[in-house]
């Protein structure tokens, strides 16, 4: 019989951790996560409010783009996927509505402000925030000259549909989702305007 045969085989060595150590480990990385959580949230506070007044100055401009006015008065909605309603007034009287909309694109969610005048007409579109794939979907929320093919637009001839139809959006190639999700937008924006104006009436 060969040596390898008769050998006895070693028992493996069994490891055995200190308790006292296992638990300043495990203090450790719970404090190191409590200081990072604890940055975090700091860093967190201080930028979120900057963020949001970011935010809100793009959302005016977009504003004063889409229909300028001399005041912008907000007035209550319920209606789905839209996140403020505005009238326009300018000289006292009411010219139209801007309405702040969500829709969702390729990357996720669009923000827009879209204007609409008192014929129910698409007078501009402005896309404030999104996340878009980089030469593909920004070549349509970016493009004012693509989104300026909304204006003049409206739902007499039924819902705005994209490259095709009687009432459609001519949308980028390469871009179908985000030309639809722009397109959604819109199309929302219109609906909440008549069902505010259908409201009042």
């Amino acid at each position: 019989m060969s040596k390898e045969n008769t050998a006895a085989v070693q028992p493996k060595a069994k490891i055995t951790l200190d308790p006292r150590f296992t638990a300043k480990l495990t203090l450790t990385l719970m404090g190191i996560c409590a200081v990072v959580a604890l940055l975090l949230g700091i860093v967190n506070n201080m930028t979120e409010p900057i963020i949001e007044e970011i935010q809100a100055e793009k959302t005016a401009a977009a504003m004063s783009q889409v229909l300028p006015a001399d005041d912008y008065q907000k007035v209550e909605t319920t209606y789905p996927n839209v996140t403020a309603l505005h009238k326009a007034m300018s000289g006292g009287e009411q010219v139209g509505y801007v309405v702040e909309v969500t829709a969702s694109g390729f990357g996720g969610t669009l923000s827009m402000v879209v204007g609409v005048d008192m014929d129910g007409a698409v007078t501009g579109v402005s896309v404030t925030d999104n996340s878009e794939t980089a030469n593909i979907g920004t070549k349509v929320v970016n493009d004012q000259s693509v989104l300026d093919r909304f204006i003049g637009k409206s739902h007499a001839d039924g819902e705005i549909t994209v490259n095709s139809g009687s009432n459609r959006f001519d949308g980028v190639s390469g871009a179908t989702v985000s030309s639809k999700g722009v397109t959604a937008g819109v199309n929302t924006a219109l609906s909440a305007v008549a069902e505010q104006e259908g409201g009042e009436a």
